[in-house]
């Protein structure tokens, strides 16, 4: 006994909104099955077409309709439907042995001695599916014979034909200007910081490069791994998850960690010179790790491919503003001036944008979350922060090199990984697998937020410790200090001396 379907799918997006009208035949471009692509928060309504081949006239069976993931789609009204030979009508059947063709070919009037006799009974079903989140799941039709004894129910398999369905979210205004938003940020966040990038600073720490070289290699050897582990051991469920932890693993340092290598008294030049080759690196090593570790977390089954032009379009806009920042600063200085003037407002206005109007417009995210995603964000940086701790420790690193190096491997450019998953590839795959950067992004800060605090409470009550040290190297200053621009007076940091003037060219880690 088997079924044949044929599907005459009647899109329907609203209630009161009928759009699109399709016929899908027995072969389509996705494996030789027809599927379905529907919106999430939206009904598509259509029938299937079914022929049942019966032995005997007493026959009675039952075609069951089971989604795999009610999370992503949902079945609604009526899920089972009886069907009777009854009603059956004489058919000629013969059973052919390809597994390319269908399982029966039937005629109703007799050809030669190869068919034999049959019932068929054919008809119809109404189905609503109602797509409730983004991702790709499965619909399946079962026939169930009513007087075979059925067995026990197994929701890891199924026997009867099987569909795929993918659903995405249609995007509105607001998604759109979202995403040019967080374009516009990356880009001008990059430029301010090229426009305040000093090279002497950068040259210096490069004279010196094992802190440097050691950092490099957490940053794009270490942390890479890190991420394939997790994705490999936490994140099995869903390879376009596994893909955003993966890619998140791979991306330059983000520009906090030089805030809080400030607010920790770390070796700020040392962060600044990290940021800056990490950032500019990213333009080979990510590609390269996605080529060569990333393909193992591409749904083959699915028909998506790693688009790597898209990816180095993106990084190339994400990594040119730096050059050009850089370019500004010793060309342009009137223009690097207004630039530093408006960088504290835009940023404002833009990160008030996007924790209000972005959250809104992207609550479905929070329903995409579940303990593996938040423990997968947990493990990636946290785990980044002590293995790369532990390296410096081995190579006889300064205490203040160490938990610069930590810092600037932990934390990730988030931001990148999150454009790159939403545009380099396309739905919904791209915006699962921007799940992980999210996650890892939330979770990244909290432990060195609780540090910092923990650290400015034991300096403020340690005050005199701090000064005896001040006043013995009152007039010492060590190589690779570094200035740091706030309200217009410098403060010279990793050394014990302080100056306050006004100096236009100073560098700040603001950005």
């Amino acid at each position: 006994m088997d079924i044949e379907l044929g599907f005459a799918l009647f899109i329907c997006w609203s209630d009161d909104e009928q759009e699109k009208f399709h016929r899908l035949g027995k072969f389509s471009n996705f494996n030789g099955k027809p599927f379905f692509l529907m919106f999430m928060d939206h009904t598509i309504q259509f029938e299937v077409n079914y022929t049942v081949f019966c032995e005997e006239i007493s026959s009675n069976f039952t075609i069951n309709v089971k989604t795999f993931d009610s999370s992503v789609m949902k079945v609604r009204q009526q899920t089972s439907y009886p069907v009777s030979c009854k009603d059956g009508s004489k058919v000629f059947i013969q059973n052919i042995n390809d597994s390319s063709a269908p399982l029966y070919s039937y005629s109703t009037s007799r050809k030669d001695d190869e068919y034999a006799h049959a019932l068929s009974v054919s008809g119809k079903i109404n189905l609503h599916l109602y797509g409730e989140l983004i991702g790709r799941t499965f619909i399946g039709f079962d026939l169930i014979d009513l007087h075979e004894e059925q067995p026990e129910v197994n929701t890891t398999s199924f026997s009867g034909k099987v569909f795929p369905v993918t659903v995405i979210r249609k995007l509105k205004i607001w998604d759109t200007l979202f995403r040019a938003l967080i374009y516009f940020f990356m880009i001008f966040v990059t430029l301010a910081f090229g426009c305040k990038l000093d090279l002497d600073v950068v040259k210096e720490n490069l004279k010196r490069p094992i802190a440097p070289g050691i950092g490099f290699l957490c940053q794009y050897l270490l942390m890479p791994m890190i991420a394939y582990a997790i994705a490999k051991l936490v994140t099995t469920y869903s390879l376009a998850v596994s893909l955003g932890i993966f890619l998140c693993g791979c991306c330059p340092g983000g520009g906090v960690s030089n805030i809080y290598t400030h607010l920790l008294d770390g070796d700020l030049s040392l962060s600044i010179t990290m940021t800056t080759i990490s950032t500019i690196a990213a333009l080979g090593m990510l590609p390269l790790w996605v080529y060569t570790l990333g393909q193992q977390f591409i749904d083959e089954s699915a028909n998506v491919h790693i688009p790597y032009i898209n990816i180095f379009t993106t990084l190339l806009i994400l990594v040119i503003p730096i050059f050009v920042g850089i370019f500004i600063k010793y060309k342009l200085p009137k223009v690097k001036r207004f630039l530093m003037k408006v960088i504290t407002p835009v940023t404002v206005v833009t990160i008030t944008f996007l924790l209000s109007v972005g959250i809104y417009t992207n609550l479905y995210i929070f329903k995409l979350f579940n303990p593996r995603i938040i423990f997968a964000g947990c493990l990636l940086p946290y785990i980044g922060y002590i293995l790369s701790g532990l390296a410096c420790l081995i190579f006889r690193q300064e205490w203040t090199k160490t938990k610069t190096i930590a810092i600037e491997t932990g934390i990730q450019n988030v931001g990148i990984a999150m454009l790159l998953m939403m545009v380099a590839f396309p739905p919904p795959d791209g915006e699962l697998a921007a799940i992980a950067p999210i996650a890892s992004g939330v979770m990244t800060p909290l432990p060195l937020f609780v540090i910092t605090i923990i650290y400015m409470i034991y300096k403020r009550c340690n005050k005199h410790k701090y000064k005896e040290v001040s006043k013995e190297n009152e007039d010492t200053t060590k190589r690779g200090d570094i200035a740091l621009e706030v309200n217009g007076k410098e403060e010279k940091m990793n050394g014990h001396r302080k100056e306050s003037h006004v100096d236009d060219q100073l560098l700040s880690s603001e950005a």
